[in-house]
């Protein structure tokens, strides 16, 4: 899966999880989507333990069995959304820097 694919991807990621159902339920449709959408096999190696950590999170969250506090819960569903964002960040920085190499190297030539 090329890098602007895995974008369009996590954004929808991040569509899932912001909805407005428990976290729990949010973690359940998030990991479900992972496994159909962005299966590991397909992920990039340079980006595969940031997606495994994203995807232990969700398991984790997901866990009806979990007897985290409230509080705890929220602030690990900010974390799973930061991690997101920074695995989203990091993708757009890769494809801006192959961008400018590849207009560079248009223009030496």
């Amino acid at each position: 899966m090329n890098n602007t694919l895995m974008m369009v991807k996590l954004r929808e990621l991040m569509v899932i999880f912001i909805h407005r159902r428990s976290i729990p339920e949010k973690a359940a449709d998030a990991l479900r989507y992972c496994q159909e959408c962005i299966p590991a096999n397909n992920v990039a190696i340079g980006i595969y333990g940031e997606y495994h950590d994203i995807i232990e999170q969700l398991q984790f969250l997901a866990n009806e069995e979990n007897h985290t506090a409230p509080d705890d819960l929220l602030s690990y569903g900010g974390e799973v959304m930061i991690s997101i964002l920074m695995l989203y960040e990091r993708l757009g920085a890769t494809i801006a820097i192959e961008d400018y190499v590849q207009q560079s190297n248009r223009l030496k030539y």
